[in-house]
């Protein structure tokens, strides 16, 4: 697997390169563009030279030769020619330069009256052609009034220095472009070592942290601001994990605490039976059917949880709200009528409300069971409920505002003792999982000795 570094090494490593190609291709393509047209104006300044000094004297071409010695046309002369050709192409003058040998015109040289060309000249030396068209002045005193020629003047150059220079410049720039290109590696290599020295300790610290390590927290001094946002939720899910691993903990140490009672009394009952058969009543076993009725309940709230806050998604079918929490008053019609409470329903039955109905009626349940359980006797009990809120409001006489964040929490009662019978701490845990669930949530408040339960879930559409 690549790392970060080496990727950024092979990415500068590359831009250096294609900036060298990019970078280096253009500057000799327009160095070569500037020396050849240089070139090409000294040819063309040569030709220009020739052509005033040409004179047609007794039906003869006479170009000066201190012209032509000038302009490097000399005997003595090599790689500077010139050819001078009639109107039927036949050969009027050449350069003395050019002695015995023949200079062969481009292919172009027919077809354009004027042009610049690669040319090989003499030697199959390589080199540059200009040529023309003109018609030289005509001595008419001494012609007889002869009309002036049409002539085409051919001048070629040795372009030896010009492609020595280039090749002079393309290795500098090779040369050049070479060693920026290992600086640039070599200072890029550097600077990404050093510029991911932050990421590297962020990596360091985050391999020293396990489960017995999750209260560990990442610095934020000296982050750079690119890694802060990383730290930050690093930090926030060790928080969430450092807090969710203590309430497993709390939940597990408290779910064993609460079977062990009931198991240790179903233990107790069973030996005695055991021991002393003949004592063995009938109020005995209906004790054991209790502690059993206990339990399950017990293990029921606890598989409710998990299934709850599994997150896996239920099968949800219509629901009447005004049915489900009928059959819950009357559920509990007994305890209401024995602790001379009043039930007040208010239901908003719109038609369309659907949910899971065993998750659904577990959350009437705890929240009756509690309200009548532990509303003082005679009190009133509101219950509201809508397509998306579910809302029971009791009287209290023991919880006081710091309760309220405690009472969501697992195995969690104002009372420490098991004297509440039928109740384990889980019920409104079931609540808020169960409105989690659904997509939303529960609070509670209490206003002027009253304790309001609102749940509150997202609306699922009929059709869902």
């Amino acid at each position: 697997m690549r790392s970060i570094r080496s990727n950024l090494a092979r990415s500068l490593g590359g831009a250096a390169l294609a900036t060298l190609f990019v970078g280096g291709g253009g500057l000799y393509l327009s160095l070569r563009g500037a020396l050849e047209k240089q070139f090409d104006d000294v040819l063309i300044a040569k030709t220009e030279a020739l052509i005033m000094a040409s004179e047609i004297e007794d039906n003869e071409l006479e170009i000066d030769l201190d012209v032509q010695t000038f302009a490097g046309f000399g005997t003595g002369v090599r790689g500077d020619y010139f050819i001078v050709f009639g109107e039927e192409g036949d050969v009027v003058m050449r350069s003395p330069s050019l002695g015995g040998v023949e200079l062969t015109a481009p292919p172009q040289f027919e077809e354009t009256p004027e042009g610049v060309s690669r040319i090989r000249l003499p030697e199959n030396v390589s080199g540059r052609a200009y040529w023309t068209s003109y018609e030289p002045p005509v001595d008419k005193a001494e012609t007889g009034g002869v009309v002036s020629p049409h002539l085409k003047i051919l001048v070629a150059g040795s372009d030896a220095i010009l492609r020595r220079t280039l090749r002079t410049t393309a290795l500098f720039i090779s040369i050049f472009g070479t060693i920026g290109v290992i600086l640039t590696v070599v200072i890029s290599k550097s600077g990404v070592r050093s510029g991911l020295k932050p990421l590297d300790r962020l990596s360091e610290e985050v391999e020293r942290i396990d489960v017995a390590s999750l209260a560990r927290r990442l610095p934020a001094e000296g982050m750079p601001q690119e890694l802060l946002a990383i730290g930050s939720k690093i930090n926030e899910l060790l928080a969430r994990l450092e807090d969710s691993f203590g309430r497993e903990k709390r939940f597990t140490s408290n779910a064993a605490h609460e079977l062990r009672t009931p198991l240790a009394e179903l233990r107790t009952m069973v030996e005695l039976g055991t021991r002393w058969p003949e004592e063995f009543t009938e109020e005995h076993g209906n004790e054991m059917l209790e502690v059993i009725a206990e339990l399950d309940a017990l293990l029921g709230t606890l598989a409710l949880l998990a299934r709850a806050e599994a997150g896996v998604r239920q099968d949800r079918e219509p629901i009447c709200l005004r049915d489900f929490l009928s059959e819950q008053i009357d559920r509990v019609d007994s305890k209401v009528r024995e602790r001379r409470l009043e039930i007040l329903l208010d239901v908003n039955d719109e038609e369309g409300f659907r949910s899971d109905p065993m998750l659904f009626r577990a959350v009437l349940q705890n929240l009756l069971d509690n309200a009548v359980d532990y509303a003082p006797e005679g009190s009133l009990i509101r219950v509201e409920a809508t397509r998306d809120r579910l809302v029971v409001e009791n009287e209290v006489y023991d919880l006081v505002e710091e309760d309220l964040p405690q009472l969501f929490a697992r195995f969690w009662r104002k009372s420490k003792s098991r004297s509440e019978k039928g109740h384990s701490g889980l019920g409104l845990s079931v609540v808020r999982a169960v409105a989690e669930h659904f997509g939303g949530a529960c609070r509670a408040e209490l206003i002027e000795g009253r304790l309001r339960v609102e749940v509150r879930w997202a609306i699922v559409p009929g059709g869902e």
